[in-house]
């Protein structure tokens, strides 16, 4: 049920947003007509409505697709989703404070979960802590470039590292809320479904 609402949310921002879209288009082709006179621009923009709804069309179906690309789904109802690069995405069920990313596999041959995380120059960070599993170690960083992952088994262990190698230390991880307000709020929100 919720998938289905924020579905119809989401046609109904596209429509919104394309409508908005259109008439910028619109707006822009008239004034580049009025600057010259004689250019496709002003041929273009004499059939307005026309113009406007084709726009409009072009564009909602253009923002629909967009809204199931990688860097464009951030799911669907109770199923958040924060793109972290590389291909990875770390999904979320119903908002709890665990996120999880299926393609990285622990020592303990467990996917990894964690209720605190960072992405820093194509390394994910994060505790490992789960609702399901008991962990081996605590913390870990999987470097996306060499599909590495390193696990630490304290957080004193972590944080020798991180101070060694200029990585952000524990304190600076974030839940997977705030990683997702960070990655789909402000501007995102407003100007892309």
């Amino acid at each position: 049920m919720e998938v289905m609402v924020h579905f119809i949310f989401e046609i109904i921002k596209i429509c919104i947003l394309s409508c908005f879209y259109a008439t910028i288009t619109l707006l822009t082709f008239l004034w580049l007509g009025k600057m010259k006179p004689n250019s496709w621009f002003k041929r273009v923009a004499e059939k307005k409505k026309k113009f406007w709804f084709l726009c409009g069309l072009f564009i909602s179906i253009g923002l629909f697709i967009f809204m199931f690309t990688y860097w464009g789904f951030h799911g669907l109802g109770d199923g958040p989703r924060v793109p972290i690069g590389h291909g990875l995405i770390v999904d979320n069920t119903d908002w709890t404070e665990y996120g999880y990313v299926n393609e990285i596999q622990t020592n303990d041959s467990i996917s990894v979960e964690m209720t605190k995380f960072k992405v820093t120059n194509d390394k994910l960070l994060g505790n490992l802590d789960s609702r399901f599993y008991t962990y081996k170690n605590s913390y870990f960083i999987y470097d996306m470039n060499t599909k590495y992952l390193q696990e630490f088994q304290t957080k004193k262990d972590y944080e020798d590292f991180a101070l060694k190698n200029d990585l952000p230390l524990e304190n600076e991880f974030m839940t997977f809320e705030q990683n997702y307000q960070k990655r789909w709020g402000g501007c995102w929100f407003w100007l892309l479904p």
